[in-house]
């Protein structure tokens, strides 16, 4: 489908562990199969596209690209091959693979040449995004619009951690490492379903009181070893391979060790007596990875999002810091020093 030339505002990385440059993008002439033009209302930054920035995984082979994998915002146009939406209606836009077409990754003209992007990118005005990555939710209120991106990573992320890829236990002591995105809504989540044992570990102090608030206990990195505490699951979100070792020293009998975030590529994770991972019954701890919770958008949309507004005042607390798009590094400088929990784009 053919479509009205316009020229939007993106954020863009042109180099990795260099700040985002934000452009002007002109949209191609057509809608490819598959390809909904989405005027996005408000994005988040998670934590990957810090690790992205920084190169974690080794060199970025799509240089310069688009950035950003959760959103919320509106169908402009669509291509007559997609069906799960139509123009006008509201959509959740996440990286996990939902119902749908997936649809060509968009590619963008600029005066700086040709810019890439993925299925879904979300730092931008305008996003042509994969049909299998956008689900369509009711019109969220003005009060809430900020928080809805959390519903494209950071809450399904969470939620599927708990309940797709661990059995929930409301009597076993929880252990986060991180009190990012993630870790903050893990630990919300499971403060919701009445876990009675959650504890949060970070580096920095000034995300205390936003626990204190939701009665969870935080404990600066500093102190632990201090607390001497055993717990049943530590889930790393940091991917910080010194914490993950601790993490495993930290575990219980029949403990289990959830690795969510990244770790740097090539580093080396060194644990101390891995014969606890094969010495049943005396000890069988279980070391396990995470795949986005295993969240399902097409299934599972609209559990979390009645999760959400349930308890949206709670939710709302998790967006720490409102930003523009101008202002995206700030944003992200704000995370990288520890003084924001998740940062809100509004357009």
């Amino acid at each position: 489908m053919k479509l009205q030339q316009k020229t939007f505002k993106s954020a863009v990385l042109f180099k990795q562990n260099h700040k985002l440059k934000v452009i002007n993008l002109n949209l191609p002439k057509k809608l490819e199969k598959g390809q909904v033009l989405v005027k996005v209302i408000s994005a988040s930054i998670c934590g990957a596209q810090i690790g992205e920035i920084k190169g974690i995984k080794g060199p970025d082979k799509w240089l310069p690209h688009c950035m950003g994998h959760e959103g919320y915002g509106i169908v402009k146009e669509k291509s007559k091959s997609v069906k799960t939406v139509k123009v006008g209606d509201f959509v959740i836009m996440h990286w996990r693979k939902g119902s749908g077409l997936n649809g060509k990754p968009p590619v963008y003209d600029s005066k700086f040449g040709k810019i890439n992007a993925g299925n879904v990118t979300t730092f931008q005005e305008y996003s042509i995004v994969s049909e299998n990555r956008i689900t369509k939710v009711k019109k969220i209120s003005k009060k809430s619009y900020l928080t809805a991106p959390l519903l494209g990573c950071a809450i399904p992320t969470s939620w599927g951690i708990l309940n797709n890829e661990n059995k929930i236990d409301l009597n076993k002591k929880y252990l986060i490492f991180g009190a990012g995105g993630v870790g903050s809504n893990l630990a919300l989540i499971a403060k919701i379903y009445r876990i009675k044992n959650i504890f949060v570990v970070d580096k920095f102090n000034s995300k205390k009181s936003f626990f204190k608030k939701l009665g969870i206990d935080f404990i600066n990195i500093k102190d632990l070893n201090k607390k001497k505490i055993i717990v049943d699951n530590v889930i790393d979100t940091t991917g910080n391979t010194k914490l993950i070792s601790l993490g495993f020293n930290l575990l219980g009998k029949n403990g289990k060790l959830v690795l969510v975030g990244q770790p740097k590529k090539n580093e080396i994770l060194k644990i101390k007596d891995p014969l606890r991972l094969f010495n049943p019954p005396s000890d069988h701890i279980k070391i396990s990875t995470s795949d986005g919770g295993l969240f399902n958008p097409e299934k599972q949309m609209k559990t979390i999002y009645n999760l959400m507004f349930k308890n949206i005042k709670k939710f709302n607390q998790v967006i720490s810091h409102t930003i523009n798009l101008n202002d995206i590094n700030k944003g992200i400088e704000l995370i990288q020093k520890g003084k924001a929990i998740r940062v809100s784009i509004k357009f």
